[in-house]
């Protein structure tokens, strides 16, 4: 069923943009049953280098460090006229520890797009929580995603970072003004802290005053490609049965914003978290990012500023100031980022600084 309606022209442009984690020029030429099934191969290399004051007794020693941040594998088709799919394997260390090195199930999501208000998607997927959470690791603005800001999302027990299995029920209402989504998922089905196995519910409600973005992952750094102002607010509830095992409970306010502006594109977003009832991360307690990057016109170069806040109930509160600096090769598809993080963690007690440049590839 086809809405009667069409998209706006800006819609239009920001689903191109937002419909998979980059612009489709980045993946591989489609192998085609017909018009209506297809299926194209997408590749992301995120290779790192860090540096971190390492917490030593004397103070002024560095842990340094090569390691590969992601490296994923990625199918993105479609079976029937309304009905796509996207699959995903990262095979990463996922930190300098090198803990993790074995392919992860990071994707498999069914998307029956019934029309562009009502749509629902089965599978392992990023929940609906912020648009942080839900930003694309292709075209981030940042060298990461805030994960000082997000240290308490839960993550699925096979290493899948936010993700969750079950449905979610998303749409774009109001010619693009409304974007909301809403899930069910397994949740934690530990036996300790959910014998009785209760799922989890976690929602989304955005308001867009300009560009919508009504595609699976968000597009915070389009270098130049969209104008959007958009604001919203979310709800995790992660219930759990356990004798003396509260529930996991946090809401989030955010926004996002990119602009022309005189010579050059600005980027902002920002989310505040409250957390109650948490289990690992900080615990309970609330956690702020807020970002900007401009890029001039004409220039490949795009400095950037962030601040993340942990503020937890208890324990050391943690302000991290990061600076960073960008260099597009070729857009999205191969660039050079790096950052220096003033009070990037805690180690022993004390607020330690680091420094990483990242390589990325996508094909």
């Amino acid at each position: 069923m086809r809405i009667k309606k069409p998209l706006s022209r800006g819609l239009l442009a920001a689903a191109a943009m937002a419909l998979v984690p980059c612009v489709a020029s980045a993946w591989s030429p489609k192998l085609e049953v017909s018009e209506t099934t297809w299926v194209q191969l997408g590749y992301l290399h995120q290779f790192w280098f860090q540096s971190v004051e390492d917490g030593a007794a004397s103070g002024d020693d560095r842990t340094l460090d090569f390691f590969t941040r992601r490296s994923r594998v990625m199918l993105f088709g479609q079976a029937t006229e309304q009905v796509h799919f996207f699959l995903n394997y990262d095979a990463a260390s996922g930190s300098a520890a090198g803990d993790r090195q074995d392919p992860v199930l990071t994707d498999a999501m069914i998307d029956f797009r019934i029309s562009d208000e009502f749509k629902v998607m089965v599978g392992r997927q990023l929940v609906p929580f912020t648009i942080d959470s839900n930003a694309s690791a292709v075209t981030l603005t940042g060298i990461d995603y805030p994960t000082r800001a997000l240290v308490n999302q839960p993550t699925t027990p096979s290493g899948a970072f936010w993700r969750d299995d079950g449905i979610t029920v998303r749409g774009i209402l109001g010619g693009g003004r409304v974007d909301y989504r809403a899930g069910y998922f397994r949740g934690d089905r530990s036996g300790t802290n959910n014998p009785k196995g209760d799922g989890r519910f976690t929602g989304m409600l955005i308001y867009n005053l300009a560009s919508a973005q009504p595609g699976w992952f968000f597009n915070q750094n389009s270098l130049g490609a969209l104008d959007v102002l958009s604001f919203g607010v979310g709800y995790d509830l992660m219930s759990r049965s356990g004798t003396g095992v509260d529930d996991q409970k946090a809401w989030s306010v955010f926004f996002t914003a990119e602009k022309n502006v005189g010579s050059g594109h600005l980027s902002l977003n920002g989310t505040f978290i409250d957390w109650d009832g948490v289990i690992g991360g900080i615990g309970d307690g609330n956690t702020l990012s807020l970002q900007a990057a401009f890029q001039p016109a004409g220039s490949k170069w795009q400095p950037t500023l962030r601040w993340q806040q942990q503020n937890p109930d208890t324990g050391t509160k943690l302000d991290t100031i990061g600076i960073g600096l960008n260099y597009y090769l070729s857009g999205h598809r191969v660039n050079i980022k790096s950052e220096y993080s003033i009070d990037d963690l805690v180690i022993g007690g004390s607020k330690k600084d680091a420094f990483r440049m990242q390589v990325q590839l996508f094909f």
